[in-house]
């Protein structure tokens, strides 16, 4: 484990994509589990899914997937990330991340492809109008989201937990808490709706919509400590 990563100061130091992936292996080390050789895919691999897609990938794209693309408790505890041999293009854009109940995906467009580190878009599936929609500005910062969103659903009710948030309440600076360097950007399941994230030494914070609120400890202690601060109906508490 990493000695005092702190969340805040790291994701705002991040300006490029490989500043994204150290703050990745900076995150996993300290909240998770170290990202390792082994937990990647292999140049093969990746080059056969260029090859079967008659289309090159961008590099951001080549460097996650052979950095934590085999990692599935990172990417794929709760949506998934889209394995290499499944990548595929629809209505334009290459998808490779899907809610877990195939409601919504996040994709790149094909005119990106070639970009070094493309936007990110997403879409629903059940909706009226499954155009596509602007996500985050690039391919890195969607997969430091994914990294933390995937982590909320990653432990049991000693370390993470959720809660809905009253009408009358609102999560702007929660005491102890700093807000996360990442813009806001779509809640998917509610149309014009944001996710806005919070982070304090021991604790993370997501607030999804003005609707609904996560949280995820360091440790049982910070988690309990978070509750308690943050008091309401929370749905593990024991």
């Amino acid at each position: 484990m990493t000695e005092g990563f702190n969340v805040a100061a790291e994701l705002a130091a991040v300006s490029d994509r490989a500043d994204a992936w150290r703050f990745i292996n900076g995150f996993v080390a300290h909240w998770r589990e170290p990202v390792r050789d082994g937990d990647g895919c292999g140049f093969q691999e990746l080059a056969e899914a260029e090859w079967r897609l008659g289309s090159p990938l961008p590099t951001a794209l080549w460097e996650a997937y052979g950095l934590f693309g085999r990692r599935g408790d990172l990417t794929s505890v709760q949506d998934s990330l889209v394995s290499l041999e499944h990548l595929s293009v629809d209505d334009g854009a290459l998808v490779f991340r899907l809610e877990n109940q195939a409601v919504a995906e996040w994709a790149i467009r094909q005119e990106h492809l070639e970009d070094d580190d493309p936007p990110v878009v997403f879409r629903r599936k059940d909706s009226d109008s499954d155009r596509w929609e602007p996500f985050l500005d690039r391919f890195s910062t969607a997969c430091i989201e994914m990294v933390l969103s995937e982590s909320l659903f990653a432990h049991d009710e000693t370390r993470a937990d959720n809660r809905p948030l009253e009408e009358s309440e609102t999560i702007d600076a929660p005491s102890g808490f700093q807000r996360l360097a990442l813009s806001n950007y779509p809640m998917w399941a509610v149309e014009g709706a944001v996710i806005r994230w919070f982070a304090s030494p021991d604790a993370l914070l997501r607030v999804d919509a003005d609707e609904w609120l996560w949280a995820l400890g360091l440790t049982a202690p910070a988690l309990d400590s978070v509750r308690g601060s943050l008091p309401g109906d929370w749905i593990t508490r024991p």
